[in-house]
């Protein structure tokens, strides 16, 4: 005799086994038995996500790059200052700092979170360290360190949602 192969269906949208009394894949949420209604929703907040996700990454992508310019000023601001006062422990502090920063840069195509936090935390330390060093250098360039800790906090906070998902 020959036996039958009763094929259990598949869900549409990711190709996993349901049960044919199941309103809702398992594997996705898909409402595969439910209305027309229920499918839009499903597909609308699929899409949502998406572009959440698609905005998490340019934030991502948008603090490295500070990162990354961070870095490159340090490493010019060092040279500069290193000609005009010809201080070599001042370039090698920048140098450092700039090697600091271009690491994390780097570190934060894999550890976004991670690396973002702390080239965040990292600035707020030089800030502090130079405004104990002298107080003057608080106020100078205060837009400037405004805009960069801001995009490196909407960095933090994308990759802290990111790495949720």
């Amino acid at each position: 005799m020959e036996e039958i192969a009763i094929q259990q269906p598949l869900c549409s949208q990711c190709s996993a086994e349901i049960t044919s009394t199941s309103k809702f894949c398992t594997h996705c949420g898909f409402p595969e038995n439910g209305d027309e209604k229920e499918k839009a929703v499903f597909h609308a907040k699929k899409a949502m996500k998406k572009n959440e996700i698609m905005d998490d990454h340019k934030r991502i992508s948008s603090a490295r790059n500070t990162l990354y310019w961070i870095a490159g000023i340090n490493l010019v601001l060092g040279f500069i200052h290193f000609f005009a006062s010809q201080d070599i422990a001042s370039l090698i502090v920048q140098i450092i700092v700039g090697a600091i920063y271009l690491v994390l840069a780097y570190w934060s195509q894999k550890k976004p979170f991670a690396a973002i936090l702390s080239g965040l935390l990292f600035y707020l330390t030089m800030i502090a360290i130079l405004a104990i060093a002298e107080p003057a250098t608080i106020f100078s360039g205060i837009l400037f360190k405004i805009i960069i800790i801001a995009f490196l906090a909407k960095g933090v906070y994308s990759a802290s949602q990111n790495s949720k998902e």
